[in-house]
């Protein structure tokens, strides 16, 4: 599933629908709840860029996975999900003909983010039984019998319905694991002065008018149910859409 839109806001605000609303289908495979989104600044030339610089890992936010456990280990050995990522990215950046800085980012024209968030979600479904809202229909007509002199009759019905009425009634709970893979794109102009900020300013705040701006040029999600036999292959097959949708991504 592709969606790309302008505006990050309303990139975010779809997956955030996604994510929540739309796990519960056991009709489908797991592949078929996969999304990606891209978001970028229409107004940017991205054919001026040359140079990139690419984080050394994937920075992961997890809910159940501690660091040092082993998730977190295979995650990041040597080989693993996190350099698999790296190199998947590092190539489409390649291909499309700019330059890797490998060993600083003072001057890269751009430097590339990865952040993987892992939510482990359990959700619970609640139906309150066959016979519900029906009661006022038993209570009405119960007492028809009795009054006839069917005290048999009517403690029948008054007694069965009172003891396991609703006994349809139930629920079930059901767990699933989501994982979103963020790619950023980020002017490099932009994060060094950011980051000198940081360095050199006592106390520095996002909301200080004097810090820097980021500038995000371009930014990608990639969304779906966890699924250990197919992870790496849909995050390629994610990365794959997310530059195939995004064609001004190119250098001249």
């Amino acid at each position: 599933m592709r969606i790309s839109r302008v505006y990050l806001f309303v990139s975010i605000a779809i997956l955030s629908f996604i994510a929540t609303s739309c796990y519960k289908e056991s009709t489908y495979t797991t592949k078929d709840y996969d999304l990606t989104i891209t978001s970028y600044d229409v107004n940017f030339d991205f054919s001026k860029y040359k140079t990139f610089y690419i984080r050394d890992s994937v920075a992961m936010i997890s809910d159940y996975i501690e660091k040092g456990d082993k998730e977190w280990k295979d995650f990041y050995k040597t080989g693993g999900i996190s350099d698999q990522i790296k190199f998947k990215i590092r190539q489409e950046y390649a291909a499309l003909g700019y330059t890797e800085v490998h060993d600083t980012l003072h001057h890269a024209d751009f430097a590339v983010n990865m952040v993987i968030t892992l939510s482990k979600i359990t959700s619970t479904v609640y139906y309150p039984g066959y016979w519900w809202g029906y009661s006022s229909y038993w209570d009405g007509y119960y007492p028809y019998y009795f009054k006839k002199g069917s005290k048999n009759w009517g403690g029948y019905w008054g007694g069965y319905w009172g003891d396991y009425y609703p006994w349809y009634g139930g629920g079930y709970s059901y767990t699933y694991k989501t994982g979103t893979l963020m790619i950023e794109m980020a002017d490099g102009d932009a994060l060094r002065a950011w980051i000198h900020y940081i360095q050199t300013t006592p106390n520095p705040s996002p909301s200080d008018p004097k810090a820097p701006k980021l500038k995000f040029v371009w930014s990608a999600f990639i969304n779906g149910l966890q699924d250990d036999n197919t992870n790496m292959e849909r995050l390629n097959n994610g990365i794959d859409e997310a530059f195939k949708n995004s064609p001004y991504l190119k250098r001249n």
